[in-house]
């Protein structure tokens, strides 16, 4: 398509002219789908550039004001918002690498790993809890149940099950208050 073709049916265009557009699109879409491929290096993506650069000359037709070709604004326009994307995903991998290397500057195995006879420990003093009070804690904590469920399992009310809970989680960190406050927070 030449200079020529293309500055009329962009006039036609920003008059509304839906043939013209449809036109222009069928005349350059497939160029600049290649083109977009060049730098992103996937088809769907490339073709997603595309389309979206068509949809926004649709939208700004009345207030776009193209100095150059058609041709020149499209491939141009092409090319920035490919640079852009890869701009994009080249700041979201640096973020990812710095957060994956914060993540292993501070993990310490020590914290995923129980301590010896801990869990027995934990299982022990959960059984030394009074009947009523160790089933609240075992409906709590081992099956997951919110304290209204628990309340209206066990028809008791919501406040006494939360100062059941209360004490049981006071008694059992006073029971393992020897071993490492993040491993008894992660069970209680």
């Amino acid at each position: 398509m030449d200079l020529f073709n293309d500055t009329r049916l962009f006039k036609r265009i920003k008059l509304g002219d839906e043939q013209a557009f449809e036109i222009l699109f069928n005349a350059f879409y497939p160029s600049l789908c290649h083109y977009a491929f060049q730098f992103i290096g996937e088809e769907e993506t490339a073709e997603e550039i595309t389309q979206d650069i068509f949809v926004k000359l649709w939208e700004k037709r009345f207030s776009l004001d193209i100095e150059t070709s058609v041709k020149n604004y499209l491939f141009r326009s092409v090319k920035n918002r490919c640079l852009n994307l890869i701009q994009h995903n080249k700041v979201k991998n640096q973020h990812a690498g710095q957060i994956t290397e914060r993540a292993m500057q501070n993990l310490n195995p020590s914290q995923y790993f129980l301590e010896p006879g801990l869990a027995e420990k934990i299982e022990a003093a959960i059984n030394s809890l009074p009947e009523k009070r160790q089933e609240i804690f075992r409906l709590s904590r081992e099956e997951g149940l919110k304290y209204k469920e628990i309340a209206e399992k066990l028809n008791i009310s919501v406040k006494t099950v939360e100062a059941q809970m209360g004490l049981a989680l006071k008694f059992l960190r006073k029971q393992l208050k020897e071993y490492d406050p993040n491993v008894i927070l992660y069970f209680f």
